[in-house]
């Protein structure tokens, strides 16, 4: 199964389903689906990390392996004593990346930053769902300042997937700037970690998401920006790599 490739539809996702449509709106609804329309568009959200998140077409669909990296994040946060935090969320989509952390962490600043104002739109209206406070901020990173002030840790999952990816053809459905991020595929990790070494605190972390094929070149250019850093290559559910960690003077 590749990386943006939906399950089946489930028992649960029918009982949802027959919640909020009925009759031959629920047979419309049935038949868009088999013609690949996300389910999770059709029933308005996913569950991120306990969190109902809701999500339509102004928005990339959250995934299990985006729910790992914000649980490794937090649980390194706290392996290394992070008290109060300034975080930026980069390319937050349905701001469910800021939203879990801001839950789960709600003394620390956090801020989510996005290209798409339908995209911020959404996660505003996520925030307000579940109550809290994020700063959020309509920037294109790649052709803008990442940001001014200094922060103690930066996550983000920026587009990832090649043009010539092999992929589901449900994502059709979905925003596609937020799946492909052009000829370059690394353009972003580019972009973000040179921009981000004059506003990372002396203790830091970063954290990303990345495509299972770029591993090796995202560390190399986490270890050219920051030398003395340590940095992690860690995988998801499916024993592939999907992350990368940069941990400067956290030990």
């Amino acid at each position: 199964m590749n990386d943006f490739e939906n399950d089946e539809l489930t028992r649960v996702d029918r009982e949802l389903l027959k919640k909020k449509y009925s009759g031959e709106e629920l047979e419309r609804v049935l038949k868009k689906i088999d013609d690949d329309y996300p389910v999770q568009y059709a029933i308005g959200n996913v569950d991120f990390l306990g969190y109902e998140i809701d999500v339509d077409e102004r928005v990339l669909i959250p995934r299990f392996e985006t729910e790992l990296l914000v649980d490794k994040l937090i649980e390194y946060m706290k392996k290394y004593s992070f008290g109060e935090s300034h975080i930026l969320d980069v390319c937050t989509g349905s701001g469910c990346i800021a939203i879990a952390i801001k839950k789960s962490r709600p003394m620390d600043k956090v801020i989510a930053i996005d290209k798409s104002e339908m995209a911020l739109q959404c996660a505003k209206e996520n925030s307000i769902k579940h109550g809290v406070n994020i700063e959020f901020i309509l920037k294109d990173v790649l052709e803008e300042n990442l940001f001014d002030n200094k922060l103690d840790v930066l996550i983000s999952n920026p587009p990832y997937v090649r043009i010539d990816e092999k992929v589901s053809s449900n994502t059709r459905y979905e925003p596609q700037m937020a799946l492909y991020p052009g000829e370059d595929e690394i353009i972003f990790y580019k972009k973000i970690i040179a921009s981000s070494k004059t506003i990372m605190k002396n203790k830091s972390i970063l954290a990303f998401e990345i495509g299972s094929s770029q591993g090796n070149e995202v560390v190399n250019l986490a270890k050219e920006s920051y030398p003395r850093a340590k940095v992690n290559l860690e995988k998801d559910y499916a024993g592939r790599d999907r992350f990368v960690f940069i941990f400067n003077n956290c030990e």
